[in-house]
């Protein structure tokens, strides 16, 4: 039967409280997806929906957000005729159906979350959760960030070259990444991806590419600012990749020079950034003409992949 791949976010939460609360207060993320069980939010043309399901995994929380769309459906097209007509749905009480599977390693503090451009980006989760955490009075507010958890050792071997020549930073559909950066933080890195997001909006652009060049040590002696080649890459980390915007990065490249150690010879090097990150993804049958969210086949593939990167993330975590 055919497939497709159904990539994920791996990321690690991090709840933080104002310094005035008791930590004796401080909830952990397995306590907020309990929580979360069972709730429903309306996101704009989308209903999210979050429900807790069953597993034998250990130290393991499995969940599912069913999103509802009842607003803004795409019409039927003839492929003969090339006539439109409507989806014929009532959207009172129905709407087009999609899916995030997720799986939340309790012990190490991982989390495993289906990308799917239909359905909840992990930002629009975010605000799932402050929505339902907060309107409660019993619950004390926290700010919540998924970090992306790293696997290499790359951007280590970027901070040790001593010459910077070029770096290349490649952004995917600009619109969903303008609300990504706060105008209070004035960071040199911060105002510059700003200003380029916000101009790949306003020119309707789908792809948005950043690059700076040096023309080499003869002319440049230089090369390129150590100190905003790390600000640009931390700020597409910090404030893109761990707001829940990973997938919309598509490339984070820098060319640069290091010693060799051995021959004492300075040689070039490109750093990909993004292999700092997993790129990992499970398959489901891909069926045509959908009747049902195929809840356990995604259930199989994420919890066969939580078993495929385990290992990793045990020696990435140490235990």
């Amino acid at each position: 039967m055919k497939t497709k791949k159904r990539f994920v976010d791996i990321v690690s939460p991090a709840l933080r409280y104002a310094e005035s609360i008791n930590k004796t207060s401080f909830v952990a993320f397995k306590d907020v997806l309990s929580f979360m069980n069972n709730k429903e939010y309306r996101y704009n043309e989308k209903i999210f929906e979050l429900r807790l399901l069953d597993t034998t995994l250990n130290d393991c929380i499995l969940g599912i957000i069913e999103t509802t769309q009842d607003s803004d459906i795409p019409p039927i097209k003839n492929k003969t005729t090339k006539k439109y007509s409507s989806v014929e749905i009532n959207p009172e009480t129905e709407g087009l159906a999609y899916a995030n599977i997720f799986i939340y390693d309790s012990l190490r503090n991982i989390f495993i979350f289906e990308i799917n451009r239909n359905g909840c980006f992990l930002n629009q989760f975010i605000d799932f959760i402050y929505s339902k955490w907060n309107a409660s009075e019993e619950n004390i507010p926290f700010d919540l960030k998924f970090a992306a958890v790293l696997r290499a050792n790359e951007y280590q071997r970027m901070l040790d070259m001593d010459y910077y020549k070029r770096i290349t930073v490649d952004l995917y559909n600009p619109v969903e990444l303008i609300n990504c950066f706060n105008e209070a933080n004035d960071s040199l890195a911060n105002n510059l991806l700003r200003t380029q997001i916000q101009a790949g909006q306003q020119n309707n652009a789908n792809i948005l590419r950043l690059e700076h060049i040096a023309m080499g040590k003869r002319i440049n002696p230089m090369g390129l600012s150590r100190s905003l080649v790390k600000g640009v890459v931390d700020a597409v980390k910090v404030s893109i990749a761990d707001s829940g915007h990973r997938q919309n990065i598509q490339k984070i490249e820098v060319l640069g020079y290091s010693v060799d150690i051995d021959s004492g010879k300075s040689t070039s090097k490109t750093i990909d950034i993004l292999a700092d990150t997993f790129n990992e993804s499970f398959k489901i049958p891909d069926v045509q003409i959908q009747s049902n969210i195929q809840l356990e086949d995604r259930k199989q593939g994420i919890e066969t992949l939580y078993s495929k990167v385990l290992p990793e993330i045990r020696t990435i975590i140490g235990w």
